[in-house]
């Protein structure tokens, strides 16, 4: 496996975070607090599926926000930063696409239309401020599209009220099978002379 790049800075430890981080739960619910970690988890996540494939040929997955624009501003400068040169064949500025000499694909999208993420099976993503998604975009255009593959998801964002976000962190607290919740609060992360000035 080729070396990590500057990118993969140290994070301070937290257990919670660290649950999440090997958890081997399919979907994970993790509504965290603002600048608490939970985007930079799930880039690393992300590198590390992409690095390491899945049992089916040109493994893809994806970061997915509530918009292109916004999923860019988020994921796509890090994601390239952070994936060793060595491992990269091509990186399409216009797909947001990072492919791979293992076969696999890195795909940044935009969910102001759900039905982007739909024609080709994924084998894993994270949806990014899921409270801020429509509400169908879960059931009826990411949770198929990940079928045929098996994939896991993770939704992650901070808490909106009791929305789509909200009942599907009741789901993972029940234990629904293949469902797990983490939660953290910023102050946990940030500098505790930060969190008071806020």
């Amino acid at each position: 496996m080729a070396g990590l790049t500057d990118r993969w800075t140290t994070l301070r430890p937290h257990a919670t975070q660290q649950a999440y981080r090997t958890s081997s739960a399919r979907f994970n619910v993790v509504p965290a607090g603002r600048r608490s970690g939970k985007t930079e988890l799930a880039k690393r996540k992300l590198v590390r599926a992409a690095l390491y494939g899945s049992d089916f040929d040109r493994p893809r997955f994806f970061a997915a926000a509530p918009t292109r624009d916004q999923a860019k501003r988020i994921y796509w400068t890090d994601l390239k930063a952070m994936m060793p040169r060595e491992y990269i064949t091509d990186i399409s500025e216009t797909e947001l696409r990072i492919s791979l000499v293992t076969g696999a694909e890195l795909w940044v999208v935009g969910l102001d239309k759900p039905e982007r993420i739909e024609g080709s099976p994924w084998d894993g993503g994270v949806l990014d401020e899921y409270g801020n998604m429509k509400a169908k975009a879960w059931p009826e255009n990411v949770r198929p599209a990940l079928a045929d593959r098996h994939g896991w998801c993770d939704m992650i964002g901070v808490p909106e009220g009791r929305n789509h976000y909200w009942n599907l962190w009741q789901t993972a607290r029940a234990g629904a099978e293949g469902w797990a919740g983490y939660h953290w609060k910023s102050a946990d992360i940030l500098d505790a002379a930060e969190v008071e000035a806020a």
